[in-house]
């Protein structure tokens, strides 16, 4: 099954030339993983169990960057929900296709040098190049990134929390990613942006060479992760930022929740 799977998913770029010339064209492929396996109501599951473990390990993990010091992970927020979800779907070879409004990024797709010699075959290159422009805004795309969901009721580990009625338009401009939930009490994980993040000062920092979207810039403005939990009162629910210590009352009601559009992931 699984060599079946992969050739099939190959084969959507294989063009093949006219008859009558007798040759075949072959387009190239950059792979991050392969796609062996389709997510399935069970690899849904599985991927809803399994986030906690991912988060908590990205919480202490430590690595060598390129200059060969030992660093621990930082994220953006958006950038901690991409890497649960392609920790996850890269383990188990299943396909991840993300929107963004610069293009769909896409674990297995047609090979371009500008684009994607600077990244690696692997799942951390996938994260890096998906991180440089997806923002919190492109976890609104319903029916393409995400599914919405109606209640907090619905919430399940893995789930996304975008923050986005206390700005003009519900702009979403803050991801937090579901870690338990229950009829009372919702904990999260985050990741957080240092510095001014905002248009037109990221545009003028980009010009000088400093990108704090890209993982791969020294100026990257990801944070370690946060922790934080809401707690159910009688109206409204109470979040407490367990890093920081800052609290804020009703203040899922600025929330929208949305889930992957895992089924989507599937489609060429």
């Amino acid at each position: 099954m699984s060599s079946d799977v992969l050739t099939s998913l190959t084969a959507r770029y294989i063009a093949l030339a006219p008859k009558a010339q007798g040759t075949v064209k072959k387009v190239k492929l950059k792979v991050f993983w392969k796609t062996v396996n389709f997510w399935t109501d069970t690899f849904i599951r599985e991927y809803h169990n399994a986030t906690p473990s991912i988060a908590e390990r990205l919480v202490t993990e430590q690595y060598w960057d390129r200059s060969g010091n030992i660093r621990n992970n930082r994220f953006t927020c958006e950038d901690f929900a991409i890497r649960l979800l392609c920790e996850f779907a890269s383990i188990h070879q299943l396909p991840v296709k993300l929107k963004t409004g610069t293009r769909i990024y896409r674990n297995m797709e047609i090979y371009q040098p500008d684009e994607h010699d600077h990244y690696v075959s692997h799942m951390y290159g996938f994260t890096e190049i998906v991180m440089r422009t997806y923002g919190a805004p492109d976890m609104q795309r319903i029916g393409e990134n995400v599914v919405a969901l109606t209640s907090p009721a619905e919430l399940m580990p893995g789930d996304i929390l975008a923050q986005a009625h206390d700005r003009p338009g519900n702009v979403a401009h803050h991801i937090q990613v579901a870690m338990s939930v229950n009829a009372n009490q919702i904990e999260i994980k985050q990741g957080n942006t240092s510095g001014i993040s905002i248009r037109p000062f990221t545009t003028a920092r980009r010009l000088l060479g400093s990108n704090m979207a890209d993982p791969q810039n020294d100026s990257y403005a990801g944070m370690p992760i946060e922790h934080g939990i809401y707690n159910k009162q009688t109206t409204g629910w109470t979040y407490k930022n367990l890093t920081t210590g800052s609290t804020r009352e009703d203040f899922l009601k600025i929330f929208q929740l949305y889930r992957w559009n895992f089924m989507e992931f599937n489609k060429a």
